[in-house]
């Protein structure tokens, strides 16, 4: 059996009834408003002296907010200036402080720096004396070796000119003498020349 669907049924009043709804609604909304808007209106004091105390009290306050803020400010500023000075009454001292540690140091260093010139100098005085000494050592033995030498060639010299002058005098005494005096000038010269060049290489 089949089952019969039933349309609904259109209000046409529906509209209508739902607008005025909407409308009364304002209405009393406004009307609640309003009344709220004068109930606190009415609560306002309009007179003319109690609005002109309750100005004056809000500038007052206002303006004893603002010179608490102004003394509090300058505090700051006073105690941040205090704070100022008394580091620049301290720079001084921490400046000399400072310039006192550097020529501490300069000093000390220029010292070490003496010290070490004073060595080096000593150490080349000595090194300078030793070559020196072992130069003059040198010399002096070479000076021995060649007066030694030079007494050798004169002795051999001397005897050939004693034996030269025995033949030619006859008398070998005669010879003999002038070939010792003869030995005994070339012996001192030679030893004479041997010193001076020793003397010359040393003071050089």
């Amino acid at each position: 059996m089949a089952t019969k669907t039933k349309a609904p049924k259109f209000d046409a009043t529906r509209p209508f009834y739902a607008a005025v709804g909407a409308g009364d609604l304002a209405v009393g909304f406004a009307r609640t408003t309003a009344g709220d808007v004068q109930a606190r209106f009415a609560k306002l004091d309009l007179e003319p002296k109690i609005l002109r105390d309750q100005a004056v009290t809000l500038v007052t306050a206002r303006v004893e907010e603002l010179q608490g803020d102004a003394k509090k400010a300058q505090t700051a500023v006073e105690a941040r200036i205090a704070e100022l000075q008394t580091d620049a009454k301290g720079l001084p001292a921490r400046a000399q402080k400072l310039v006192n540690e550097y020529l501490a140091e300069l000093n000390k260093t220029v010292a070490e720096l003496n010290k070490s010139y004073a060595e080096l100098a000593t150490r080349g005085q000595d090194f300078v004396a030793k070559v020196r000494g072992q130069e003059s050592t040198q010399q002096a033995k070479a000076a021995a070796k060649t007066t030694t030498t030079k007494a050798k060639t004169t002795a051999t010299t001397a005897k050939k000119s004693t034996k030269k002058a025995a033949k030619k005098t006859g008398s070998p005494a005669k010879a003999t003498k002038t070939a010792a005096k003869e030995t005994a000038a070339k012996t001192a010269e030679a030893a004479g020349d041997a010193a001076d060049k020793a003397g010359d290489k040393s003071d050089s």
